[in-house]
């Protein structure tokens, strides 16, 4: 998956990103090797303090003379001008492990509404954190985690599916609200583009020359891709550059037209491959906390693959989501590369734990 990755990584940048998306794979190859020989156990004892300084690692790109624009969010950590990281992407796997021991703290059970609304509650902390950037993509990737992890830890179906359904009607009422405060002339709550998102979400032939441009570009790219593809490097839609973010969010739509349906399918296999294996350590880890990591990892990953895939195709909303493995962003690179090397640790001290407790 990562030379999958990189090959088009360099293909969609015309090699120039290609330095950075290497230092990426070096740097997170190097925290997969470090987490992989570190005892995950001991990492929740660490859990607190590694929140504090995420959280104020996340807050630092509002200072001014550390923060760096990009995409309409300020969430990039700079320094003269030179940007470093992505303050929201390494919170993802402490927000996992945080979110991991607080589950188990409480005995692993969620018997009751009352438990199941504080985790939750908790789980908004640095939801809020990342909406003030404002990001609403990252923020929806932490409220996965978030549900991935109650459902492991033991929350009832019937209070997942109801959160879900009252997000959705959040969503509608924020927009309809939205649509109000802006025809009355008071301050919306929503920015323009994040409200053209949600309306060509909906009506995917509005504005085709302006909001729905992307969409629009995106579905012409895969579908002129046929089977086989038009060859790496060779499609119309981005070698012209008329698909915008091809070497981030819309990455999948350069492999539908260079790959065709058969590239396509073949990252869908690794990626099936990637999450069936994350299941399985979150099946078989005999640790509570390894289990409910593992978990939250794989619920990452899926919110992420079906959110990128989706908007490419106008199966979902338009967040500016990455491609896990795929899309270029070495901040993004590194945080997937330390979670591989969680779910090793896990995997790797299996036996061990079998062994002391005479399995």
């Amino acid at each position: 998956m990562l030379v999958y990755g990189t090959m088009m990584v360099n293909s969609t940048t015309g090699g120039s990103g290609l330095a950075r998306q290497l230092l990426g794979i070096v740097v997170g190859i190097g925290l997969l090797v470090l987490f992989w020989i570190f005892d995950y156990r001991k990492i929740k004892d660490w859990s607190t303090p590694l929140l504090i300084l995420s959280a104020l690692l996340m807050l630092a790109p509002r200072i001014p003379g550390l923060g760096y624009s990009a995409g309409g969010a300020q969430s990039w950590l700079a320094i003269a001008g030179i940007r470093l990281f992505q303050p929201a992407e390494p919170a993802k796997l402490v927000i996992i492990l945080f979110y991991a021991s607080i589950v188990v703290r409480n005995d692993g059970k969620i018997e009751s509404l009352k438990e199941y609304l504080k985790l939750l509650g908790i789980a908004f902390i640095p939801v809020i954190l990342i909406l003030t950037q404002p990001d609403l993509g990252t923020s929806l990737v932490f409220i996965a985690i978030a549900l991935g992890i109650l459902l492991m830890g033991g929350a009832k179906a019937r209070w997942l599916i109801t959160t879900l359904v009252l997000g959705i009607a959040l969503i509608i009422g924020m927009v309809s609200l939205n649509t109000w405060l802006g025809d009355t002339g008071k301050p919306v709550i929503l920015k323009a583009y994040q409200m053209n998102r949600l309306l060509v979400f909906v009506d995917q032939t509005r504005d085709p020359k302006g909001a729905g441009y992307n969409l629009k570009q995106s579905k012409i790219a895969i579908g002129s891709g046929e089977v086989s593809g038009k060859g790496i490097g060779s499609g119309t839609q981005g070698k012209l550059n008329f698909l915008p973010a091809r070497s981030t969010d819309f990455i999948f739509s350069v492999i539908g037209e260079d790959l065709g349906f058969t590239g396509a399918a073949v990252l869908l296999g690794l990626y099936l491959a990637l999450l069936m294996v994350a299941l399985s350590v979150a099946v078989s880890s005999v640790d509570l906390f390894g289990t409910l990591v593992a978990a939250g990892i794989m619920s990452m990953w899926v919110f992420q693959i079906l959110e990128n895939i989706g908007m490419t195709v106008g199966a979902m909303p338009i967040t500016g989501i990455p491609l896990p493995f795929m899309s270029y962003g070495s901040s993004f690179m590194v945080t997937n590369l330390a979670c591989v090397g969680v779910l090793l640790s896990i995997w790797t001290r299996r036996p061990f734990q079998s062994i002391s407790k005479g399995v």
